[in-house]
């Protein structure tokens, strides 16, 4: 209940904001006036309508364009909402230093020449550079929402990244570990995207499929058709998966049941021991860092996934959220690897997740391990993406040199 409280109430000053920021003061007849205030409340309305849809009659015509429609508005929404702020945190800032330096030559700022008084503000300059800035705001947040809906809509670029580990056996050398992680399927990522995925991952010929969560976004009897082409990935050493907290939203037993049934293991808290000719190195998975708060056997817990693996071996870990890595590291990992943080995605969260996670996106080492945290290879939300690009990731393990 608070959480809906909280969403109504950013939801309701993202748009707000937008009408007292930029419809009131605009220069419009009252006709005009009026269609642009009924405008606003269509696409504030469209969202929280989107998601009654989604639940409730997801076979609904209407529930797809519906979704497009309140998903991409509030891309654009937020991006004005960041932009206005950061105005008038401009104009805040300068009203501040020139009543500072009025205050410092206060005799000569306001007579300039003995007897004659300062000339007052003229109240309709400071409505035409208002409107002026806010003509420029949305010129830059509609291009910017359509770039990142074009970017976001691609195909996932391939991103090859050389993992090195010290006590990599020689028959793994270059072994390709492909990721796949926060894919999202949902009312806007359906099954040609999905489909699109997987042929491009199937090009790379990997020798394992990895999974780190955020599969979807429904239940599981609305979107198994649009999830369906991932039976279709292939590896020799096989595809595994670990749950991301959207599969908690979203009933997880129903996607592991999924997953399962295209050919991947879920990884619970456990591990399997991976055999190449005569080496063998240690895979593990844990469940979603805060799983426990929705199915509490489910607790995160990377000692149990390790226990009974055997020593000495190369030991790589999958998990959802990078803050994991607080509790893989000193458990022995070689290598987590992660996703969740979309690489921020786009404006303003890419400033947002570093208050919440470790680390956003790229190969890190923290402590004794490393960690590679993906950008994602759908999106979440608003079909927007920019400055941080979908991916499918191709880690290639290689021995580290001293």
């Amino acid at each position: 209940m608070m959480f809906l409280i909280i969403a109504i109430l950013a939801l309701t000053l993202i748009y707000g904001l937008f009408g007292i920021r930029i419809l009131r003061p605009a220069r419009l007849g009252r006709k005009i006036k009026i269609l642009g205030w009924a405008t606003l409340s269509v696409c504030y309305a469209a969202l929280p309508m989107a998601l009654v849809f989604r639940f409730n009659w997801p076979d609904n015509p209407m529930t797809i364009p519906l979704s497009w429609f309140a998903y991409a508005t509030f891309g654009f929404f937020t991006l004005t909402f960041c932009a206005i702020l950061l105005r008038d945190g401009i104009l805040v800032i300068g009203h501040g230093i020139r009543k500072g330096l009025q205050t410092r030559i206060k005799p000569f700022y306001r007579t300039g020449v003995p007897g004659k008084a300062q000339v007052p503000d003229d109240p309709s300059r400071r409505v035409f550079l208002l409107n002026s800035t806010n003509a420029a705001i949305l010129g830059v947040s509609g291009s910017l929402a359509g770039y990142g809906l074009a970017h976001a809509r691609q195909v996932p670029r391939v991103l090859d990244v050389d993992v090195p580990l010290a006590n990599l056996p020689n028959e793994f050398e270059g072994f390709r570990i492909l990721q796949i992680s926060d894919l999202h399927v949902s009312m806007t990522i359906r099954r040609d995207y999905v489909q699109k995925v997987v042929d491009r991952a199937n090009g790379q010929t990997p020798d394992m499929v990895v999974f780190t969560g955020d599969l979807a976004d429904g239940h599981v009897d609305d979107l198994r058709g649009e999830s369906a082409p991932l039976a279709q990935l292939e590896a020799p050493f096989g595809k595994y998966f670990v749950t991301g907290n959207h599969e908690y939203y979203s009933g997880v037993a129903g996607w592991l049941h999924e997953i399962s049934r295209c050919g991947f293991v879920p990884l619970l808290n456990e591990h399997r021991v991976i055999r190449r000719n005569h080496a063998q190195m240690v895979l593990a998975g844990i469940t979603d860092y805060r799983a426990s708060q929705i199915v509490p056997h489910h607790a995160s817990d990377p000692v149990r996934a390790l226990a009974g693996a055997p020593g000495g071996l190369p030991r790589i870990m999958l998990a959802h959220q990078p803050k994991s890595v607080f509790q893989a590291e000193p458990s022995g990992v070689d290598l987590l690897i992660c996703g969740h943080t979309h690489g921020g995605q786009y404006i303003p969260w890419n400033y947002m997740v570093p208050l919440d996670q470790p680390y956003v996106h790229g190969l890190h080492r923290h402590g004794r391990s490393l960690i590679y945290v993906s950008r994602g290879t759908g999106y979440w939300g608003p079909p927007i993406r920019i400055g941080a690009p979908s991916e499918i990731t191709v880690l290639r393990l290689v021995r580290a040199r001293t």
